[in-house]
């Protein structure tokens, strides 16, 4: 099953409710949809569900947070609860401080 718009507008409504001062975009991708600050990918929102990979600088304030892969055949990341916006600010900060850019694509020849 596929994340509605409505639920990635309602993600995106509690994550500017955390007053993080971050800018926040997304992107749908396959059906999907993956949350940026800048040019850096933060989060998946899968199946109406947020999944954060599972990552050194967001362990301690996620770890009660359930493990589960976002699809089929990938690693588990965990679930973040976005309706507490204070959890989810925090989260949003650490992961916009410590996640590092993704590597470049070489191009094909």
């Amino acid at each position: 099953m596929a994340t509605s718009p409505d639920y990635i507008e309602f993600v995106m409504d509690c994550l500017e409710a955390a007053h993080t001062g971050l800018d926040l975009w997304y992107r749908p991708m396959f059906g999907e949809y993956c949350v940026y600050s800048g040019e850096k990918p933060l989060f998946f929102v899968c199946d109406n569900t947020v999944f954060v990979k599972r990552i050194e600088c967001v362990a301690e304030p996620l770890a009660t947070a359930e493990p589960r892969p976002p699809f089929p055949g990938a690693k588990d990341f965990v679930i973040l609860d976005i309706e507490d916006t204070s959890l989810a600010g925090e989260v949003l900060l650490l992961l916009d401080k410590y996640k590092p850019m993704p590597k470049p694509k070489k191009r094909r020849k």
